[in-house]
């Protein structure tokens, strides 16, 4: 059946045609390849995982083995788990390509962004949206280590690009996509849903089998006593980070200042002009940025955790709408889009270095694990002596480096067990958990530490002391 026809406003800027109906077919196919092949350049550097990828990965190994338990992890996702339990077939290459897929995702999330803006408001409106997401505080430290957020944000961008070119199915598709990563998404992929029923644009036996997969894969692995939805709902209510808004007084009043520091002062300005100046598509794209915003805060108030990072999606749509308003300003003004980057990395300038050099450590320390373990005889030997434990920060790197459960790595050690240890990753973190009398020290490299009091019969051979394996 055919997409309904969308009326959208008209450029402020002339929009290029692809030659043919192929070429604008093959378009979108080569923008994920060229995001493929510079996220595999980026892989040659140092990386690492975050704590979600990491029990992403996890969970996806367990799926192929049946034993699929979900506590001591973060809450529940079920699209990286999807795509995880893929990956399991690749072994110990699985955590790269993983980070190959979401650092593809985040590339097409500032693409999605110059794709938006640009048709909303021309080339200056386009590359002001890439500047402003590039240069935010969100973006390149959770693309980097393989966080879901450029995958959130590109399927959310995307979908309007597709929706305003009226390819709804293409747009369904990514709103569940969307909706597999976070709830927030549910309403707006309701709406759209009901919105094409209502239009006659699609069977509803269509669109009954398009939304099958949200309430499936978030219920279902409850059902079968995997935390699913109801244990992500726990998870997601139990101790917050420090930066969460739960923590604060009124937490729906700081998510919403959270997301004015998410923005930075510039763009938000810009933003409201985009707003304002921008036509109605402009003025649709910031009510729903806007609900959105009230959702997390409501979801805050009755006691979840209101992480800044939940409010990606309308930060994005934030950067499009600042290019339109920037593209505004440009025309009666000059250049403006090189100010408001340089505004902006007023702003984000000393946490955009921080994060480098977080980035930097949180690489080393990956590879310092697994040069430990190795020095030990492997993962089979560090089992075999006995229950492992460690902190729950690095709870998911080690049970994907060890192979083992994350249910209770983070438990307290008690022997026989073998204490794999290092420093906190950030401030106010739970310490390295303590060792027992009866365990000795095995080895060392790094920041890593291994003590081990081993069951009867079992040992572990002397590993070396040394500094950095990657440096």
């Amino acid at each position: 059946m055919r997409s309904p026809d969308v009326s959208i406003d008209r450029p402020a800027g002339p929009v290029p045609a692809a030659s043919s109906p192929a070429a604008r077919r093959l378009r979108p196919a080569w923008l994920v390849v060229a995001a493929l092949l510079i996220a595999a350049v980026s892989l040659l550097a140092p990386w690492s995982l975050a704590f979600d990828p990491w029990a992403w990965l996890v969970w996806g190994r367990d799926v192929t083995r049946g034993t699929l338990d979900t506590t001591g992890g973060p809450s529940w996702k079920p699209l990286p788990v999807v795509v995880t339990t893929v990956l399991a077939a690749a072994g110990t290459a699985a955590p790269a390509l993983w980070l190959l897929l979401a650092r593809a995702a985040g590339l097409l999330a500032v693409v999605g962004a110059h794709r938006l803006a640009g048709r909303l408001a021309g080339p200056v409106a386009a590359w002001t949206a890439v500047a402003a997401m590039a240069l935010s505080e969100w973006w390149l430290f959770n693309t980097a280590l393989g966080n879901s957020e450029g995958l959130l944000v590109a399927t959310v961008l995307w979908a309007i690009v597709a929706h305003l070119a009226g390819r709804a199915r293409a747009a369904l598709g990514l709103g569940v996509a969307a909706g597999l990563l976070r709830p927030e998404a549910w309403p707006f992929l309701a709406l759209y849903a009901a919105w094409l029923w209502r239009r006659g644009a699609e069977r509803p036996a269509v669109l009954v089998l398009a939304l099958a997969p949200v309430p499936l894969l978030w219920l279902g692995p409850d059902v079968i006593g995997a935390g699913g939805a109801i244990g992500a709902s726990d998870a997601a209510r139990g101790p917050a980070s420090d930066e969460s808004a739960v923590h604060a007084d009124v937490p729906a009043l700081e998510v919403v200042l959270d997301f004015g520091r998410l923005l930075t002062p510039p763009v938000a300005v810009a933003a409201i002009a985009g707003a304002v100046v921008g036509g109605r598509v402009a003025r649709a794209l910031a009510a729903a940025a806007l609900a959105w915003v009230a959702i997390v805060a409501a979801m805050a108030q009755a006691g979840y955790a209101g992480n800044p990072r939940y409010n990606v999606v309308p930060a994005a749509v934030g950067c499009v709408l600042a290019g339109v308003g920037i593209a505004a300003a440009a025309r009666a003004l000059g250049a403006w889009a090189v100010a408001t980057a340089a505004a902006v990395l007023l702003f984000t300038g000393s946490t955009l270095a921080d994060q480098l050099g977080e980035l930097d450590d949180r690489a080393h320390r990956r590879t310092d694990l697994a040069a430990l373990i190795a020095d030990v005889g492997g993962a089979r030997a560090v089992r075999a002596c006995a229950r492992v434990r460690t902190s729950q920060p690095m709870s998911s790197m080690v049970a994907w480096s060890v192979d083992a459960p994350m249910a209770d790595l983070a438990a307290p050690p008690r022997a026989p067990v073998a204490v794999l240890r290092a420093p906190r990753g950030y401030d106010r973190e739970p310490p390295a958990p303590p060792a027992p009398s009866s365990a000795a020290a095995v080895a060392t490299v790094g920041d890593w530490r291994l003590l081990a009091a081993c069951a009867p019969g079992r040992t572990l051979p002397a590993g070396v002391e040394r500094p950095s394996a990657a440096r």
